[in-house]
């Protein structure tokens, strides 16, 4: 029952087959919809063991946060200023720039669902 009532304050999810695939440290883009009619690009990475999701928009003049190798093994990076963030919580690191967006996101077997 809690489950469901929470599901109401989460927002729609959508569910990515084949993330258990995705190595340690590593991290691909991922596009929800049409990013052309409204949806959306995350960077889906791994760290740690755990998954967490990141808006590929950098909040810093338009940038793009990059798929790839984490940076030092834990950070997603925009290569327009060479800032990096952490995915876990969107923090900018070592930068005056605002934090990315970052997802919910929740593991269930070689899949997960991001609530977008």
């Amino acid at each position: 029952m809690f489950e469901r009532l929470f599901g109401w304050f989460r927002g729609p999810s959508v569910k990515i087959q084949g993330v258990d695939k995705l190595p340690e440290g590593e991290s691909k883009k991922i596009s929800i919809g049409d990013p052309m009619a409204g949806g959306t690009e995350i960077i889906l990475c791994r760290r740690d063991g755990k998954l967490f999701a990141v808006d590929v928009l950098c909040p810093h003049e338009g940038g793009r946060i990059v798929a790839g190798p984490l940076h030092e093994g834990r950070y997603v990076m925009c290569p327009l200023h060479n800032y990096k963030f952490d995915p876990a919580n969107g923090r900018a690191i070592g930068a005056a720039c605002k934090n990315a967006r970052t997802y919910r996101v929740v593991a269930r077997g070689g899949d997960c669902e991001v609530f977008v």
